[in-house]
């Protein structure tokens, strides 16, 4: 038969006692990370598709410059709708966070799209403060995403 010494009654709850917080944060952390790497997908996701609908432009539609002017309208609509339907504060991003501008690589024209959401001043869900040990779990200042076609 097993017999508790006097010394050794409590073992198991001091170390439940010691174990359970880090056990909490390590669930925490991963549901805040799930949700920002989720965020990030889903910015990029808008970005891939505003550079996809901008290579539907019918080229032969237009003459010189004016080609690149309506791949770049079109990439920027097609952006700002999609925006618009991406839930609290993904979808009320400041001005200048989201742009569609040429780009070049050699003599080859380009389209780069970018969206940058500052995560630091708008977090998505809040961070536990401990004062000078800082934040947990600690996070990104912003989520950045991009993406580049050639036309």
């Amino acid at each position: 038969m097993y017999r508790v010494s006097r010394l050794h009654k409590g073992a198991v709850a001091l170390e439940f006692l010691m174990l359970f917080p880090f056990v909490v944060a390590m669930l925490y952390a991963s549901a805040i990370y799930g949700i920002v790497f989720f965020s990030q997908y889903r910015l990029q996701n808008v970005v891939d598709r505003a550079v996809a609908s901008a290579l539907y432009v019918d080229r032969s539609a237009y003459q010189g410059d004016e080609v690149g002017d309506k791949v770049i309208e079109r990439a920027t609509k097609v952006m700002d709708e999609l925006l618009r339907t991406l839930p609290g504060p993904l979808g009320n991003l400041e001005d200048g966070a989201s742009i569609c501008e040429p780009a070049s690589a050699g003599e080859v024209e380009m389209i780069r799209c970018q969206i940058i959401y500052n995560y630091k001043e708008n977090p998505i869900v809040p961070t536990m403060s401990f004062g000078m040990l800082g934040t947990f779990p600690p996070l990104p200042d912003t989520l950045e995403a991009e993406a580049h076609a050639a036309f």
